[in-house]
């Protein structure tokens, strides 16, 4: 009986077996990506019909259960096209997924980090790929942006190594704030400030934008918001637009185990030199001499002169170099110097600086955990002596799934920036009081030996030039005695908490810390050739920063269909952010022992700038709270409705203005899904609307009167000097935050099987109570307060178009990108009584204004009094334009509309990049091209300068019957000097303003990509080497010849200001490759 009973439950048990056998299959593959052939991990695999899915691992592979009945396996990514695959009778599926060409199904990163379909989007956002920034000769990450994304305006300081980089998205909301965007990475703000001390005419044109401390290199992808209805949930801090930077240490994607090696060398010159002259030497009026012009006799008749040593009228020069006088003796005869042309500046100043880059990066992990580490080392030469960078970049990256429930995602990025520079400041053609490197050099004259003359005085040290009263620094002297120094030191953390209680609803916690240590030195000796009391016996000032922000967010994620057809996404945040900024500095000066750089070895020290006369100790706080909210609806998967909101409080204004609503909202509509609409012309069409406002709050401590204490303003002589002042400005308690608003229309479309794809944006942006320093009467114990007052309007248009005209079978394929913008900014109204705004500038002077009526940042200047019949400007009885008694516009810094046009040809492993880049008017006030004019240095035009010249115009003889003046062509002659000399340095502004249309080669590359039958030979998986160079071409299409002048240059520095240069310095050119290896 219990032989018969186990018979039966083992027949029992084999017949179950076999039926749970016949009722599920086990089905298991791999998961591999066409982008790079290799496994993917983390792709979602799905029994179509069933809630039954998983994961595929670290190397893409995946096992599932398939129940009875089932036979289609769907497979997913984010970001590329999913794939319904029949399994039939197989046991192994192994699937492809290809990139998903149609645009509107791309997946991009928007505000709070949020993953979206760009479908579901009513507002414009433009991402960037990790490959268009890593492996570029430029370290600037911002620089790296240039043309790629249209409205966005960036603007080089200069090309020198570390110098700052302006940022402007679709024009600019504010008059006093900042116009820069924000810097979002990992989900945590980015302190990108310059901490400059000084402004442009006081030294202020060597500090760094600190975006310079991101890693290139280290990018995963990069998104930028442009409108307020794509910032709002940033509230104020995303007024400006948004960069949203995820590194490789910050994606949650899980890799494969493996190693990249790149290294880079690049060379960097000086990119935007004049081409000089090689008839006519220094001098004036065809006549030799040692004056800072070049308007002498001609170099090639064998004259001789005495030596400009010998010839100093300053003693201690004459007496300092026995040499120079024949047989030794001082006070004799001296020796001959040929009068001929000399190597210029561009062969024996200016350098050709390597650019190294050596990073390396290392992912892996297992099932549940994956891990990414990088570093990196840059050590970069400027093309100016004593110009050098150095940076050390250190990112860990860490995400793991420690439950079905909770995962964790943390990045750590330690960076080292050391920055040495020469001083650059505002000059005019003839030195600076501050020093200026540039303003020093570009104008030597052509019959000086920049390259053999001694530089400094063999007795003290002191700087010796060729003027006869040696009151200009020598250059050599310059790079090797004045020196700029930064030294940043920067710690930066994102860490997330995700917890999933459901499908539908989840909760992160992100905690961000990014906190820097600055160093900052001038360290100049005393003995250069300068005015400024201060420079001359010698300056040493210090200054040490530290910056740190604390950010919290608090985010509640729920999602639901609500329906078949209705699905619905909300959120709930909460925010915390804390500035902290302290500062503390001395000033030195009267230097004791030459290239000592201690404060006890100068006479006199101070908490105040020698400079700027501003206090060098002080510290900022500011703290803002912020709740926001977002809900989306999606009715049948072509109908958006997109609702946002924040309410920010700040510190920076009283009580009763601190608290501020944003709301916004957007559309987005796909006509093609609604209606069908889908053909082989028309893949996707979407239509999106959207508003968005924001604010802009004033910077702290504006709304109080503020007690400027200094217990040490000046140490003299052992007495110390303590001082207590209260600010000239006034405090205004009443100050509100600048309102702004922007309403914004787009089109988006996928044409021609995917081989056309384009995103056209027209928005129209508006600042009221824009907040403005006015004047007051001194009589009150103040001179300005900050009031709001007026409004500026911006309206503007965005296209961007990629287009794929040959794709063959073969592998060739040509791929295009059209990008283009314009925007106008317009001054609406001001009120105060103010006719006029000071923006950037010189406040009795040339600078960008605004005007009511008028572009934000109109220049005006000292202009050409005109003739009123005509228009005709007068000339005066010595042959010279007649000055205007007031300040005239001279013209619209802002260009019409900008554009780029990027190629890529790729075929069997090669790929040939280009992008031009066309900038289509705005002015640009230029001191270095007119100081070149008038100083006599270049190449000349065809022109004869031995002969007289005629200033265009008019002149007065007499009067007419009315006693108003008679006007007639003018015919004065002039020498050549006084037409270039005066004409361009005179007593007027306007000869300095030209048409700054310009085309640029902006960036080329040739790349290549070893086959993966040669790669399986060697102990690498993947293996790549391209050549590449940045800035290889430009013309500026309305400037005089030989001036060779590039507008990617910001006399101003980085700020608010536009379309100046004040000899601020050559722009940079890149040429080099890169080898990269992994394994």
């Amino acid at each position: 009986m219990r032989k018969a009973l186990l018979f039966v439950v083992a027949v029992f048990t084999m017949a179950l077996s076999f039926e749970v056998s016949a009722q599920q299959r086990v089905i298991t593959g791999t998961v591999i990506s066409e982008e790079d052939g290799l496994g993917l991990p983390g792709a979602t695999v799905l029994v179509k019909g069933t809630t039954v899915g998983t994961t595929t691992d670290l190397d893409g592979n995946y096992s599932i259960s398939v129940p009875a009945g089932s036979d289609v396996l769907i497979f997913s990514f984010v970001g590329l096209k999913a794939s319904e695959v029949s399994i039939g009778s197989r046991s192994v599926v192994n699937v492809t997924l290809t990139v998903d060409a149609a645009q509107l199904s791309e997946v991009v990163v928007t505000a709070i980090g949020i993953e979206r379909e760009k479908k579901a989007l009513g507002y414009a956002v433009t991402s960037v790929s990790n490959d268009q920034l890593e492996n570029r000769p430029e370290t600037d990450v911002a620089r790296v942006l240039q043309g790629k994304v249209p409205g966005v305006n960036i603007t080089s300081t200069n090309g020198m190594s570390g110098s700052g980089t302006n940022m402007v998205i679709r024009g600019y909301s504010s008059a006093t704030g900042s116009n820069q965007p924000l810097f979002v990475v990992d989900g945590v703000p980015f302190n990108t400030s310059t901490n400059a001390q000084n402004g442009f005419t006081t030294g202020g044109a060597t500090t760094s934008s600190r975006f310079l401390d991101i890693d290139p290199n280290n990018i995963e992808s990069m998104s930028v918001l442009k409108g307020l209805s794509a910032t709002v949930l940033y509230g104020d801090q995303g007024r400006n637009g948004v960069i949203l930077i995820t590194t490789k240490s910050g994606a949650t994607k899980r890799k494969a185990a493996e190693v990249t090696i790149n290294q880079s060398v690049f060379t960097n010159e000086a990119a935007s030199l004049p081409t000089y002259g090689q008839e006519y030497g220094n001098g004036f009026q065809q006549a030799p001499g040692f004056f800072f012009s070049n308007f002498g006799p001609r170099m090639d008749t064998g004259l001789l002169i005495n030596h400009p040593y010998a010839s100093s009228s300053v003693a201690a020069v004459r007496e300092a170099f026995p040499q120079f006088w024949v047989d030794g003796k001082v006070g004799g005869t001296p020796v001959k110097y040929e009068y001929k042309a000399y190597k210029d500046p561009s062969e024996i100043f200016f350098r050709q600086g390597l650019v190294s880059n050596t990073s390396v990066q290392v992912a892996g992990g297992g099932d549940k955990t994956g891990f990414n580490a990088s570093f990196s080392y840059t050590d970069e030469e400027g093309f100016v002596p004593g110009n050098n960078l150095v940076k050390y970049n250190f990112g860990l990256g860490m995400n793991s799934a420690v439950t079905d429930k909770l995962s964790i995602n943390s990045s750590f990025t330690f960076a080292i920036t050391d920055l040495e520079s020469p001083p650059a400041n505002a000059s005019y053609g003839s030195g600076s009081d501050i020093p200026s490197v540039f303003g020093h050099v570009l104008f030597t004259p052509r019959s000086v030996d920049l390259e053999n003359l001694p530089y400094e005085n063999p007795v003290d040290k002191s700087s010796v030039y060729f003027r006869g009263g040696n009151d200009i620094t020598n250059p050599n002297w310059l790079v090797r005695y004045y020196k700029n120094t930064s030294d940043v030191k920067r710690f930066f953390n994102s860490t997330s908490l995700n917890y999933d209680f459901n499908d539908n609803f989840s909760m992160t916690y992100r905690l961000g810390l990014d906190t820097y240590s600055e160093l900052q030195e001038i360290l100049y000796n005393k003995g250069g050739a300068t005015s400024d009391l201060a420079t001359r016996n010698g300056y040493y000032r210090t200054v040490n920063i530290n910056n740190t922000v604390w950010n919290q967010d608090l985010i509640l994620n729920w999602k639901k269909d609500l329906s078949e057809k209705i699905g619905m996404s909300a959120l709930l945040g909460a925010n915390s952010r804390f500035d902290s900024y302290i500062q503390s500095g001395v000033a030195s000066q009267g230097q004791l022992a030459f290239g000592l750089f201690r404060h006890s070895n100068f006479s006199q020290s101070s908490s105040n700038d020698a400079y700027s006369g501003g206090t060098l100790n002080y510290g900022v706080d500011e703290r803002r709270y912020g709740v926001y909210t977002n809900v989306t609806l999606d009715y049948s998967d072509y109908l958006f409705l997109n609702l946002s909101a924040r309410n920010d409080w700040t510190s920076t204004v009283e009580a009763e203005n601190r608290s501020i609503l944003y709301p916004g909202g957007s559309l987005s509509f796909i006509p093609t899904t609604a209606f069908d609409w889908k053909s082989a012309t028309v893949n996707d069409l979407k239509f999106r609307l959207g508003y968005g406002t924001s604010a802009g709050y004033p910077s702290p401590y504006n709304t109080r009167n503020v007690l400027a204490q200094s217990a040490r303003a000046f140490d003299v002589g052992g007495a110390v000097t303590t001082t207590h002042s209260v600010s000239n400005t006034l405090g205004n308690p009443n100050l509100t935050p600048e309102l702004h608003g922007e309403l914004e229309f787009g089109v988006e479309g996928v044409m021609f099987n995917n081989k056309l794809r384009f995103d056209v944006s027209l928005f129209d942006k508006s600042t009221r109570d824009l907040i403005t320093q006015a004047p007051i009467d001194p009589a009150t114990g103040f001179t300005s307060t900050a009031i709001n007052i007026g409004k500026i309007r911006t309206r503007g248009a965005e296209f961007q178009a990629t287009v794929t005209p040959v794709s063959t079978a073969s592998g060739f394929e040509w791929n295009s990108t059209i990008n283009w913008s314009t925007y106008r900014t317009e001054v609406v109204e001001l009120g105060g009584g103010l006719e006029e705004v000071i923006i950037a500038g010189f406040s009795n002077d040339v600078a960008n204004f605004a005007i009511p009526g008028q572009p934000f940042n109109v220049i005006k200047g000292t202009g050409f009094d005109r003739d009123p019949a005509t228009g005709q400007p007068i000339i005066l009885s010595n042959g010279l334009h007649k000055p205007t008694n007031e300040l005239v516009v001279l013209g619209d810094p802002n260009p019409a509309w900008t554009g780029s046009f990027i190629n890529s040809f790729t075929y069997k492993g090669f790929t040939l990049s280009a992008m031009m880049e066309y900038r289509h008017k705005g002015v640009i006030y230029s001191n270095t091209v007119t100081a070149t004019l008038a100083r006599g240095v270049t190449k000349d035009p065809e022109a004869d300068r031995e002969m007289t010249f005629i200033m265009p115009g008019v002149r007065q003889d007499g009067t007419n019957a009315d006693g108003t003046p008679r006007y007639i062509p003018n015919d004065r002659q002039i020498s050549a000097a006084d037409y270039f000399f005066s004409g361009y340095q005179g007593a007027t502004d306007e000869p300095n303003v030209f048409d700054g249309s310009m085309v640029r080669l902006r960036e080329v590359s040739l790349a290549y990509n070893l086959p993966n039958s040669l790669m399986a030979k060697t102990p690498f998986k993947r293996a790549s080497f391209a050549v590449s160079g940045t800035n290889l071409w430009f013309l500026a299409l309305n400037f005089p010849p030989n001036m060779n002048f590039d507008t990617d240059v910001l006399g101003t520095g980085v700020g608010n200001g536009l379309g100046f240069d004040f000899v601020t310095g050559p722009s940079s050119r890149r040429l080099g490759g890169t080898l990269t290896l992994t394994f």
